[in-house]
């Protein structure tokens, strides 16, 4: 049984990837969302990939018993067409962890780099931010204590003057 449904009618042109995941999310948990070619619909319609093939079933029974209505254009759809491994077919568990973020990616792309002793610049070890900001604190404590003290001689000389 496939997780993977096609949809042959119904689609507006207006409506985009969220809308249509989100009337699919009622049936079970939508893996992918792909909108296929908007201005020829016909030869290669959206398609939704289901975690499972009882979601899929369950989209697929409610979509043709005419129970979805989006934008009000009832939808038809069919399972998936093609064999094999696809670009379709649900990933393996190995392929699949969606735990990995773009920023991870950068990360362990950095790292290798470092490692590799192309670390971007100098050749030595980059400072830290924190090491930075405190520098950068010093340096204006620095400038503001040296215009404290020429604010207190200025004031200073001024109440001596009123004095005499």
């Amino acid at each position: 049984m496939s997780t993977c449904i096609q949809i042959v009618e119904g689609v507006v042109p207006g409506i985009n990837r969220l809308a249509l995941k989100g009337h699919m999310e009622q049936f079970g948990q939508v893996d992918l969302v792909h909108m296929g070619n908007r201005q020829n619909p016909e030869e290669e319609p959206p398609k939704v990939r289901f975690s499972t093939p009882e979601a899929a079933q369950r989209a697929l029974e409610a979509i043709n018993g005419g129970q979805v209505v989006i934008d009000g254009m009832l939808l038809k759809a069919q399972y998936m067409q093609g064999k094999g491994r696809g670009r379709g077919a649900p990933p393996t568990a190995t392929e699949r962890n969606l735990e990995v973020t773009s920023r991870d990616l950068f990360l362990e792309r950095e790292r290798a780099r470092n490692r590799a002793g192309g670390g971007g610049g100098g050749g030595g070890k980059e400072r830290s931010r924190s090491r930075d900001r405190s520098r950068d604190r010093r340096r204006r404590r620095r400038s503001s204590d040296s215009s404290r003290s020429k604010r207190r001689r200025r004031s200073a000389s001024k109440s001596r003057g009123r004095r005499r």
